[in-house]
Parts: structure tokens; C-alpha cells; sequence
């Protein structure tokens, strides 16, 4: 997988990703973890670890993380929690090297990681589940919505289907599922009889989240511009605009994502 991250951009974007996770999946998996005496976990596109820090606090103890990213760099921030938790890092990427680490682990994971990938890497990743018999949850993937609770803007909707199409494109994996990952996953796996939850888990932004706000309107004006060059002015006027709406006191703006738990049948 080819995508690459900027470290500041996952620094600005994990608080936000940890207040927006859906909570209900975590009872479940806990009663399958305890009734399953699980310990190993394996994050797939772990970035600086982010879902660690998230995940590992919700889980019983001892855990065992494997954590697998491309970037050298982004793995090497990436710092173990707590003293019941051990983690391993690997290097590589998800459609050799993080499939192959699959087989062993009781819980696969990943956090803004599915509206990247293509349907074949999925239904493999899926294949490679049932046969471990691991539990899967992947949060945090895109939807395909982006809403301004405080008033439309006429180029809303350009923004919205030019990112939108953007996110389809080939991330280095095939051509990616974008915002029908995570509806796409589910059926997979409810088709070869895991129990599912799929659960809202939206970004709320507020102006007290200006600077992650206006750094989403920079890249969905990067990647609108590059879908319809012909409208680019159109676009970089609307950029400009909804820059200047995320100084505003009453600023709000939504990202629509989607939590998927996955459990097997026991």
C-alpha cells in the first residue's frame, strides 16, 4: 500500500478519532475476548499508533500486539502503553506482508484503514479471518458524507462528490472501496456467519477543532481540484470560504464513519 501519512496529521486527527468512536462494539468484543482467553491483536496500517492507545485500555490484560505499517517512520513513534502489553513492529505492507499476520492473531484491527483498500484485498483479508477464527474491528472508515450543520454552501455538493470520487482511486492496492468499505465488509462477513454491529461514528467538529477543519478543506481541495480541473477556481473559492467559516464562534462541521465489529461463530 502506497499511501502515506503525515505524522502531524495523525497527531491533529487522534483526539478527535478517540472522542468519535462508537462505544457499543467494545461490550461485545470484551465477552468474546474473556470467553475466547484472547491476548494477541494485530493492527493493520498502525501509522503511530493511534488505535493501540485506544484499544489497548479497553481490552483485558496480558496483549500481545503485532503492528504493521509501510512507513518507517510514522512505526517508529510507535510506543508501547502499558507494562501488560507487549508489542512487536513490523515493516511491509498490508497486501503481503500484513495479510501474512493474520493467521495467529484473535483480533485483527485497523482505524481509517477500509475506504483505502480494494474489494479484492478485503474479501482476502475476510478469507484470511476465517481461517484464524479471529474477531475483526476496523473503525473510523469514511462514508461518503460531509455535512455543515450551520448552512449549505452552493459548492458543497461539487466538494462532496469530487472527494468522494477521489477516494475511490487506486491507493496502491487496487482501486479502492471508499465509502462503501465498511457496508462491503459487513456483508462479507456476516456472509460467512460472524456476528456484525455496523455504528455511526461521526466526526463532530466544533471551532475548538479549526485547525484539523481547515486542514480537511485543504486536502478535499486538493482532491476536488484534481477530479474537476475545470472547476478549479470554482473549488479554491470555496476553499477559501469554508476556511474562513472555521474561525467563526458558531462553526460546526460532520464527517460521517463507520465502527465495524466483527465476531465468529463460536
Amino acid at each position: 500500500m502506497t499511501e502515506t501519512f503525515d505524522a502531524e496529521w495523525l497527531d491533529q486527527r487522534e483526539p478527535v478519532d478517540h472522542r468519535s468512536r462508537a462505544s457499543a462494539p467494545l461490550e461485545p468484543l470484551r465477552a468474546w475476548w474473556t470467553r475466547r482467553r484472547a491476548s494477541t491483536v494485530l493492527d493493520l496500517g498502525c501509522g503511530t499508533g493511534s488505535n493501540l492507545r485506544y484499544l489497548a485500555a479497553k481490552l483485558p490484560a496480558p496483549q500481545r500486539w503485532t503492528v504493521v505499517d509501510h512507513d518507517s517512520q510514522l512505526l517508529g513513534r510507535v510506543r508501547t502503553p502499558d507494562a501488560d502489553v507487549k508489542v512487536r513492529k513490523v515493516l511491509g505492507d498490508l497486501a503481503v506482508v500484513g495479510l501474512a499476520e493474520v493467521e495467529g492473531s484473535d483480533l485483527v484491527t485497523a482505524s481509517a484503514l477500509l475506504d483505502l483498500v480494494s474489494a479484492d484485498w478485503l474479501r482476502t483479508l475476510v478469507d484470511a479471518c476465517v481461517a484464524a477464527r479471529s474477531a475483526a474491528l476496523f473503525a473510523l472508515t469514511y462514508d461518503g458524507t460531509i455535512g455543515w450543520p450551520r448552512g449549505e454552501d452552493a459548492d458543497d455538493g461539487l466538494i462532496r462528490d469530487a472527494v468522494n470520487q477521489h477516494q475511490r482511486r487506486d491507493k496502491g492496492i487496487g482501486p479502492a472501496l471508499g465509502p462503501d468499505a465498511a457496508p462491503v465488509a459487513e456483508e462479507l462477513f456476516r456472509a460467512i456467519g460472524y456476528q456484525t454491529w455496523l455504528l455511526a461514528s461521526p466526526w463532530a467538529l466544533a471551532p475548538s477543532d479549526a485547525a484539523l477543519s481547515r486542514a480537511l478543506v485543504d486536502g478535499w481541495v486538493r482532491a476536488a481540484s484534481e477530479m474537476e480541473p475545470r472547476d478549479a477556481e470554482r473549488i479554491r473559492l470555496w476553499g477559501q470560504r469554508r476556511r474562513a467559516a472555521a474561525a467563526e464562534a458558531d462553526f460546526a462541521l460532520v464527517v460521517g464513519h463507520l465502527d465495524l465489529l466483527a465476531l465468529p461463530p463460536e
